[in-house]
């Protein structure tokens, strides 16, 4: 029988959704309210699909951090989205779409029927049409030139590794000072090496970014970035 995983931090609601996904499509439905608790599912059985929503707002995670571990655990679950489609995870969704292989993306505002038979063309086929609601939120095309593995290459030398590190802490103050005394760098260092990202960084689609925005970027993908970063400075250790 077909196992799902449905990460959903609305109990409630996750547990009647997964209801009426188990009695219509006739599979098994795991229900996991944290981004946190993930590992212990994962730990205790495989899922052949998971249905991740992208906003957990009572967590520092989103669904993005979901979706990336449980891809990294089981690679072969099928990873599909279940969203709102509110415009300020439009972000987190279009990285998902182009950094994992995401199997569909369902609109939580879609009538129930039309949900339960995205989920049987994913049970069935492997896939399903993106709805209709979400489309606009994704671009055309998928970015091929994106992947987990080029996180690599905005990590040039160590020094640049520092700088991601301090980037990484949401609470940080991202000035060019800041970053200098963060680091231990000099200021001029530090717009150096950024400078040297420009064009790496035009890949993830920031153009000229900020410091900030950087931040903001290394916070949302950290879950990519990070082990790259952490991977660096242990180097030098």
């Amino acid at each position: 029988m077909t196992s799902i995983l449905l990460v959903e931090d609305a109990a409630a609601l996750a547990e009647l959704f997964a209801e009426a996904v188990r009695e219509r499509c006739g599979v098994e439905v795991d229900v996991c309210v944290s981004v946190a608790d993930i590992e212990l599912f994962l730990a205790r059985r495989s899922y052949d699909i998971a249905l991740v929503d992208l906003s957990f707002p009572q967590e520092q995670a989103s669904g993005l951090d979901a979706l990336a571990e449980i891809h990294r655990t089981s690679p072969t679950t099928l990873l599909a989205i279940v969203t709102q489609g509110d415009s300020w995870v439009g972000s987190i969704l279009r990285d998902a779409w182009d950094l994992l292989p995401i199997a569909t993306v369902i609109s939580k505002t879609a009538p129930l029927d039309y949900q339960i038979d995205m989920i049987r063309s994913v049970i069935s086929h492997g896939s399903a049409s993106v709805d209709p609601a979400i489309q606009t939120l994704l671009p055309a095309e998928r970015n091929l030139e994106r992947s987990p593995e080029r996180f690599g290459r905005l990590i040039q030398h160590h020094g640049h590794a520092k700088v991601w590190s301090v980037l990484l802490d949401r609470d940080f103050d991202a000035t060019y000072r800041n970053v200098a005394t963060g680091t231990g760098l000099k200021l001029n260092t530090v717009k150096n090496y950024r400078s040297q990202l420009l064009s790496e960084l035009r890949v993830h689609g920031l153009n000229d970014p900020s410091l900030r925005e950087m931040q903001e970027f290394a916070w949302r993908c950290r879950a990519f970035l990070a082990p790259h970063v952490e991977s660096a400075l242990a180097q030098k250790v």
